[in-house]
């Protein structure tokens, strides 16, 4: 009798872990592509070059610009990488189910947004490792500490939040509205604030402290309001990009009509608030910080209106679209290829190391940028940037000035690379020029040339 009920009491969490479980398996078993800055910008940041000024960049510092970041925490190399995502995934589908099961007041409900999350996390681009799948293991505890009214520890994970990644600002700025509105009190807003601004003051006095104040304001703030606004961002890619994400995003507006407006405010107060990086450009990771909260929506929609019938209608047509998307996603992303480190890359690594000495300078122009991370070498001047167009438009004079003053030992320069549909050898064409009039091939490693300085 008393096994019955520790069976009862406990197959809630077997279930549970049974979702985890298939969910990390998912991930394993899909394509993967951790971005590179997460590996070139800490190895440059822990060997001396400094953010904004040397490192040329228009994101907050998280863990790529500070002290602590992801080089001196290990994550250094595709394996860990990948470890860093399933354990992302894992505390994320914890915290969900965790807040879910109090919001739901039931442990069993829950799953229901477990089990959303496991459809479509892994779907908008879950298999890719960037600063947005860091984002919901801040905002879920913010938004539960906000529904809670502990008002200091909510804008605390916020502050954390904007030093991530600076579009969480305007989450922020909603939340502080919706608490002065709600209490009409100063001193309980006040809490919020305090909690809020101890993050960002110390981001502020470590770049204060390291003479990088202008530049960081220049990156992060002007360059991003002007010339990434024209040059960077991207509409979304096609129809079908807005459809599945209406799919999702729609069946979540259900939740909107529960009878506890509280948390219906709350939930939609981050759910809509924690979308503003989709505006960035059109790509499904940067819905990851706002899914958690769409599809615990969807989940409150579903358990108030269940025995609607049309409401049952939609949701037929909700699960069957979901089905024939899912297949064709499963279809093109079952794989075990990891972006930026295939054995190519990995090869021209070991040719760098092969062909320099640790203390030489080179220079990486169209090939994997995290090149310098692999090979332990770094760029010549001391001056790195991501060559994208919009940011060769400011600084591509200074890496052409950079390596014209420091002679790198090595080049590899990969000429085949097309950004935005513009060659490189288009929109840094002077750069270009420099390397073929004063560097010659010693080796090639597919698209790849290895190239040294010429003699005479």
């Amino acid at each position: 009798m008393l096994e019955n009920k520790l069976f009862k009491k406990n197959l809630i969490y077997l279930v549970f872990g049974s979702t985890l479980l298939v969910h990390v398996l998912i991930l394993t078993k899909l394509i993967y592509f951790p971005y590179p800055e997460l590996f070139v910008y800490p190895y440059l940041t822990n060997h001396g070059l400094k953010p904004y000024s040397q490192i040329l960049d228009q994101h907050f510092p998280g863990l790529m610009f500070l002290p602590i970041n992801f080089d001196n925490l290990g994550m250094n190399n595709e394996v860990v990488a990948r470890i860093w995502s399933i354990t992302i995934l894992v505390l994320t589908q914890i915290l969900l189910f965790y807040i879910s099961s109090k919001i739901l007041k039931s442990k069993w409900k829950a799953l229901l947004v477990s089990f959303l999350y496991l459809i479509w996390q892994p779907f908008f681009e879950g298999w890719v490792l960037w600063i947005d799948s860091f984002l919901p293991l801040i905002l879920l505890p913010s938004f539960y500490f906000l529904y809670k009214s502990r008002l200091f520890l909510c804008g605390l994970l916020l502050g954390i939040g904007i030093v991530f990644k600076q579009t969480i600002i305007p989450l922020t700025f909603l939340t502080f509205i919706f608490i002065f509105w709600q209490t009409r009190n100063l001193k309980v807003t006040f809490t919020f604030l305090l909690g809020l601004m101890g993050p960002v003051i110390l981001m502020i006095l470590y770049l204060l402290s390291i003479g990088v104040i202008k530049d960081f304001w220049y990156w992060t703030i002007v360059f991003n309001l002007t010339t990434y606004a024209k040059y960077g961002t991207s509409i979304p890619p096609s129809q079908g990009f807005v459809t599945r994400v209406l799919l999702v995003y729609l069946a979540a507006v259900s939740g909107w009509f529960i009878k506890d407006r509280r948390i219906v405010r709350i939930l939609f107060l981050f759910l809509l608030g924690s979308l503003a990086g989709i505006f960035d450009r059109a790509n499904f990771i940067h819905f990851q910080p706002s899914l958690p909260f769409a599809v615990l929506a969807t989940a409150l929609g579903v358990y108030q209106f269940n025995k609607n019938k049309f409401f049952k209608v939609l949701m037929l047509i909700y699960i069957i679209t979901a089905v024939w998307w899912l297949g064709v996603f499963y279809k093109g992303h079952i794989s075990n290829k990891i972006f930026f480190f295939d054995e190519q890359t990995k090869l021209i690594s070991n040719k760098i190391k092969q062909y320099t000495k640790k203390e030489d300078r080179i220079f990486v122009f169209g090939a994997p940028p995290h090149l310098y991370q692999m090979a332990d070498r770094l760029p010549a001047g001391n001056l790195f940037v991501f060559q994208f167009p919009w940011f060769l438009k400011i600084a591509g004079g200074r890496i052409l000035e950079s390596i014209q003053k420091d002679k790198p030992a090595l080049i590899v320069t990969d000429r085949t690379v097309v950004i935005e549909d513009r060659p490189l050898t288009e929109f840094a064409e002077d750069i270009d020029q420099y390397i073929q009039q004063n560097y010659q091939v010693i080796d090639r490693v597919g698209s790849a040339d290895i190239m040294r300085r010429k003699t005479s």
